[in-house]
This record gives C-alpha cells, structure tokens and sequence, in this order.
C-alpha cells in the first residue's frame, strides 16, 4: 500500500446491493454511485447468490427480510461460507437484539438499522472493511470470545458486544442512537 491508500479504498471498488425495496435500492445505488463505488442490485436471494457468485463484489449490504421466504440470515451464511473475507453488512428494519446476535452468528461484519444516516453509512462501509482486510492480510481473528462492556451515552443503557467491535459506531437496541464501542476498557 505504498499509494497511501488505506485498505478500504484500495479494496472496496464493487459493491452488492441486496435489497427489495425498490426506491431503497435506487437510492443506495445512486448514493454509492456519487462516492466512487461501483453497485449491484440484487432483489432476492437468488438474484444476490447469482450475483456473488459470478461478479464476487469487494463488499455486501443485506437486507434481512427479502422475497421467496430466504432471508438475508440465511444468504449471508452462504456468502460467508463461499468467501468469508468479503464483508457483509446487514442493513435493515429489524432493530432487535436477536436479530443482532443472528446476524453475528451466521457471520455478519455489521449491522445497521433503517432509517440510517448516509454518511454513517459510508463510514460503516470503512470500518468492516478495513476490520475484514485486517483479519485476512494481518491475521487478527476478532472473535476471541473476549467482551466490551459499555454504556450507551444517550439512554445508559448497559451494552455487551465483541472485542472486535472496538471503534465501531453501533446502533442501542433501547433507545436507537449511535454508540461508540470504546477502544478501551
């Protein structure tokens, strides 16, 4: 990387959008678009399976409920199983802590809720990436089992989440506001 490039914008050029809402989807193709990515819309889980399999994208943004009774739990799974090193982000509705920790346990590299902030978007984007990069190039392996316990700064709420979470602006299950996991203890 002797351009001075960080990983992410060495490493993240296409994009796989897996999303059914219409205007959803148009809207995060077009968003991308204007920050130098290039986007693939899938609207199903067949449409995503093609698409990854064929075009394998730098990284994914996944929708949870889709069409054709599969959902984005089930797809990211079988992303993660073909190529772990790409990154998956759920992006959905859902914004329930079971659904979290699915999400982590089919192997999701985050999760975010609608309505979401764009920008906070963008930055998520960097941050999984940059966290997948690490993990395949540098060897980190971010699930060691180890746990980081914090406050959520708007409501107090008591949160518990992975090490490898360190940095990453969550989502509070309570209250909905973005939390920053601490890099430190």
């Amino acid at each position: 990387m002797s351009s001075g490039m960080t990983p992410v914008e060495e490493m993240v050029h296409r994009i796989l959008v897996v999303e059914d809402d219409k205007d959803e989807a148009e809207f995060l193709k077009a968003f991308l678009n204007e920050n130098k990515y290039t986007v693939e819309i899938a609207k199903d889980s067949g449409q995503a399976h093609v698409a990854f399999s064929m075009h394998l994208p730098d990284f994914v943004i996944l929708d949870v409920i889709l069409p054709n009774e599969v959902s984005g739990f089930e797809v990211c799974e079988r992303m993660k199983k073909e190529n772990p090193f790409i990154p998956v982000m759920m992006l959905t509705a859902i914004d329930m802590d079971d659904a979290r920790s699915l999400a982590s346990r089919v192997g999701a590299d985050g999760y975010m809720t609608k309505p979401y902030d764009p920008e906070e978007l963008l930055a998520q984007i960097h941050i999984i990436a940059e966290d997948v990069w690490k993990q395949r190039h540098l060897g980190t392996r971010p699930d060691t089992g180890e746990k980081v316990r914090f406050n959520c700064g708007e409501c107090g709420k008591r949160l518990k989440v992975k090490a490898s979470h360190r940095g990453r602006t969550l989502n509070c299950p309570r209250c909905g506001q973005p939390a920053v996991v601490p890099l430190h203890d």
